[in-house]
């Protein structure tokens, strides 16, 4: 039956379940028509606070895609890694050759360096040396003098002239106090253990209550000239 038919016919009263079902369709209606305004609402506040995401168009992510390499291209680069390896090494060799030989020059500075303070030493030494014996060969010269002066002292004491028995000593005093001054000394002898630094034995002989090795008579006087032995001392030695 259609509309118009209903309002030709005669009025019908709705029942109670048919008025149930309109109150149900216009809430319904209305409960649609309150969340499709909040969802607005909600849609306007989201725009306001992140306006580029709201106008943001929608890009999709595009991988990349793998292009396969030319062969050609693939040798070259190949080729090239390969000189930077041999490059790289050449490298670390002469980095290497580099750091021996400045080892090996540091190492010839010092012995240098050791060279020239010995010789310095050396010549040091050398030039005291030369300063602390330079009267040496005039000294030397003079012992046999010295030897004779003695004899003659010898030889005038059992008699002759007592003044020039003093006068020859005042003079081999002096002598020997003058080569005193200048570094000579005596060597000890007699009485002492044979030294052979500085005695010479001329003669071995047998001495009662002497031990054997010790030095029994002088022959000649030794000389020490500063800490050098110039001359020994001839002596006896006892067996």
């Amino acid at each position: 039956m259609t509309v118009e038919d209903q309002n030709q016919g005669e009025y019908r009263p709705r029942t109670a379940r048919e008025l149930r079902k309109m109150k149900e369709a216009e809430e319904k209606k209305k409960s649609q028509a309150e969340e499709g305004a909040h969802a607005e609402e909600t849609a306007e506040q989201v725009s306001l606070h992140n306006p580029n995401e709201a106008t943001a168009p929608s890009v999709e992510r595009v991988e990349p895609v793998s292009v396969p390499a030319d062969a050609d291209e693939l040798n070259q680069l190949r080729e090239e890694m390969e000189a930077l390896r041999r490059q790289a090494e050449e490298s670390q060799q002469t980095a290497e050759d580099l750091q021996r030989k400045l080892k090996d020059s540091q190492e010839q500075v010092l012995r240098v360096r050791a060279d020239l303070e010995n010789f310095r030493r050396r010549s040091r030494k050398d030039r005291e040396e030369a300063v602390k014996y330079a009267a040496l060969p005039m000294i030397e010269s003079l012992l046999p003098a010295l030897d004779n002066l003695e004899r003659a002292l010898a030889a005038g004491g059992s008699g002759g002239d007592d003044v020039l028995h003093q006068g020859v000593s005042m003079v081999y005093r002096q002598l020997v106090q003058s080569l005193e001054n200048h570094g000579l000394s005596v060597i000890e002898a007699e009485g002492l253990p044979f030294n052979p630094h500085e005695h010479n034995a001329v003669m071995e002989v047998e001495a009662e209550g002497v031990d054997a090795g010790t030095v029994v008579e002088e022959l000649q006087k030794g000389y020490r000239y500063h800490d050098r032995v110039i001359r020994p001392s001839m002596v006896k030695v006892s067996s």
